[in-house]
Parts: C-alpha cells; sequence; structure tokens
C-alpha cells in the first residue's frame, strides 16, 4: 500500500493485488480516494463510511476486478457520497448483488462492468445517487434494480443478457436516460405501478417483452430537443421501441419528415401512457443539425464528404470559420465528427479551424 497525500486532509491511497481494500477502507479519512492498480482483488466489501472513493488506476474495468470472494454482495455501500468509477465486479451468487446500494444517498457509480452476479446493480432505499456508463449483463436475475429508491439518475448504461434489464419498483422520481438495454431473457424494463413521477427518455429498447404499469405522472418521452439521440438521430424525445425479430413499434413506424421520430404515438401496451415521441432508425443520410445560434444546416459543398458551409447560407466565408470555432466541442457531442474533422485525425481541434481557414 502506498499513501500519497493530496490537498488538505484528503489523501490518494494505491493498493496493489494482493492488498485488502476493506482494510484500506476501515482506515480512510473522508474525502481520501483509495487507487486499484490493475489486476484481481478477491474480497467482499463493506462500507459503511461516505465521502470516499474507489477507482481504478486505468480507468479500464476489464483489468481491474473486483471478485466475490463469497456468496454476498461484492460490494455492499450504506454510507453517502461514495464514488466507485472504472472497475468490474463480479461472482456474488444468485441471491446477491455485484453493487448493493443499501440507505445511500448521492453516491456514483460509474464507468464500471458489473457481470456474473445475481443482481448486478441494486439499489434499495437510496436517494440522489447516480448511475452513470456502466456496462451491466449477464446476471442471472437483474441488472439494474431501483427498490424503494428516488431521486435517482440512471443514464447511459448499458444492460444486455440479464434475466430483467432494468426493473423500477415502488420507486418515484427517478430520470432514466441514454441507457441501452438489450436482449434481456424475461423483461427488458419493468415500471411497477406504484412507481411514480419518472422520466423515461432517450433509451434503447430491444427486447422481446418489456412490461410498465401505470403509476402516477410517469413520463415515457422529453421535449423534442435539437440534439443526437441514442439511435443516432437529430432530435432528443422519447425512446426507441424494439424488438429482436424488427417486429418492435420503433421498428416498423413511419418517419416522412425525415426528423427521426415517429409521425405516430407509442401508445404502450397494457398501460395508460404513450410515448408522444419516440424514436425510429434514423435514415442512412448523415443527420447533422444547425449549429447553435444558425438556422440552416451546414452543406458539403464541393461534395468531398466534409462539410464546410457551416453556418448553412451556401457559401464559404469568414463567418463559417466563426461559427466552427466558437462551437468545436459542440461539434464533438452533436454531429458526426468525420464530416467537420478537416485534417482527418480524429479529433476536433484547432487545426481543423487553420485548415478552415485555408480554404476559404
Amino acid at each position: 500500500m502506498v499513501l500519497i497525500s493530496g490537498a488538505g486532509s484528503a489523501a490518494e491511497i494505491i493498493l496493489q493485488p494482493g492488498s485488502s481494500i476493506q482494510t484500506a477502507v476501515n482506515n480512510a479519512n473522508s474525502g481520501d480516494t483509495i487507487i486499484l492498480k490493475p489486476g484481481t482483488y478477491s474480497e467482499n466489501l463493506n462500507i459503511t463510511k461516505g465521502n470516499i472513493t474507489i477507482r481504478s488506476q486505468s480507468g479500464n474495468p476489464d483489468d481491474t476486478i473486483l471478485k466475490s470472494k463469497n456468496s454476498r454482495d461484492a460490494l455492499l455501500l450504506q454510507a453517502s457520497d461514495i464514488t466507485i468509477s472504472g472497475i468490474k465486479v463480479t461472482g456474488s451468487g444468485y441471491s446477491y448483488a455485484g453493487i448493493n446500494l443499501y440507505k445511500c444517498s448521492k453516491c456514483v457509480i460509474e464507468k464500471s462492468k458489473v457481470t456474473n452476479n445475481g443482481y448486478g446493480i441494486l439499489l434499495t432505499n437510496s436517494y440522489r445517487c447516480t448511475i452513470s456508463k456502466n456496462t451491466v449483463t449477464d446476471n442471472g436475475a437483474y441488472g439494474i434494480y431501483l427498490g424503494s429508491s428516488s431521486l435517482n439518475t440512471i443514464s447511459g448504461n448499458t444492460a444486455n443478457n440479464d434475466s430483467h434489464g432494468i426493473h423500477v419498483g415502488s420507486s418515484d422520481d427517478n430520470k432514466l436516460s441514454g441507457n441501452t438495454v438489450t436482449s434481456n431473457s424475461a423483461s427488458g424494463m419493468y415500471v411497477c405501478g406504484l412507481s411514480d413521477r419518472n422520466l423515461i427518455y432517450d433509451n434503447y429498447f430491444n427486447n422481446t417483452n418489456i412490461t410498465i404499469k401505470n403509476g402516477v405522472g410517469n413520463s415515457y418521452n422529453t421535449t423534442k430537443t435539437a440534439g443526437k439521440n441514442i439511435v443516432g438521430g437529430a432530435y432528443i424525445g422519447g425512446n426507441f421501441w424494439g424488438r429482436p425479430d424488427g417486429s418492435g413499434f420503433s421498428n416498423k413506424a413511419t418517419d416522412k419528415d425525415g426528423d427521426g421520430i415517429s409521425d405516430l404515438a407509442y401508445s404502450i401496451p397494457d398501460s395508460i401512457y404513450s410515448d408522444y415521441l419516440p424514436l425510429v432508425t434514423p435514415s442512412t443520410q448523415p443527420v447533422i443539425s444547425a449549429f447553435p445560434g444558425y438556422t440552416g444546416l451546414p452543406t458539403d459543398l464541393d461534395h468531398d464528404g466534409l462539410y464546410e458551409d457551416i453556418n448553412g447560407n451556401g457559401i464559404l466565408d469568414f463567418d463559417d470559420v466563426v461559427a466552427y470555432y466558437d462551437n468545436m466541442e459542440w461539434i464533438e457531442e452533436s454531429v458526426p465528427l468525420e464530416l467537420f474533422d478537416y485534417n482527418k485525425n480524429g479529433l476536433i481541434d484547432f487545426d481543423d479551424v487553420v485548415k478552415l481557414y485555408d480554404m476559404l
């Protein structure tokens, strides 16, 4: 174990395989970060103190593994302000969870892989937690399970090849968006009738079964907003409702105006709810939005596959250079990068601005 002092009283504690993470947790102070070097750590952790972080040194969950030593939760959290990042959690047994958040608040589980457990990520009586950018796969019972948990954000996760993908049980005021939920054997998503005021949008569902009960005040789309959606379309709105055999609503829906939103709402079976802005598979043409502050769509003036007319006025002028420079971060997040990568290095950088200026 290596202790590196940080600013104030917080410290970084670096562990290598063979070291005890539990011992490091027990000795940690509020604000400390425990950094795991690549390798496998075989133990079951119980974290009852708050405001600590456990993360992999590499950021790669495939090379930093917490393997349950016994048939119980591999990682049990029972405090607030805990962050788990970039690790793989596996082997808890069918009745237990890879990561169990019990009576937690403001915890973060991110960029991790949770596989071959009973429950992947389990939240019980937990509030204001963020479950983001995780891969939750091959878990025998549930991928992500919310039980009596509210005000949580579940975003950008992949839940596939579990028995049940995402389960929302007696849980209110949660936001689920940007999740990819596919090939789950029993159901892709289940929302019980005692779950209220949940906002569920911009998710990709491709499963044989989905069950959504009524509840009060739930919504399955947000306001139509320009921006790249989960299937690559130009607008964020509702969800993609697919089935593996291609018979899902979104697989077959029509989109006459090409905006990536179905012309008809999706009436969710056996539910009072509809998705009023269901997504469809986008066309094969590139989906390009107008740049912020502009109404015209960018165009490829010389048909070389690069879009130089940024402001969409039909000519290449200095305003295109200004619009590009002012919106470099937006380009990376909102439109196909390869259409605006003038130096073809796979990045949006200042050299692209120079290249565009040289085209004038």
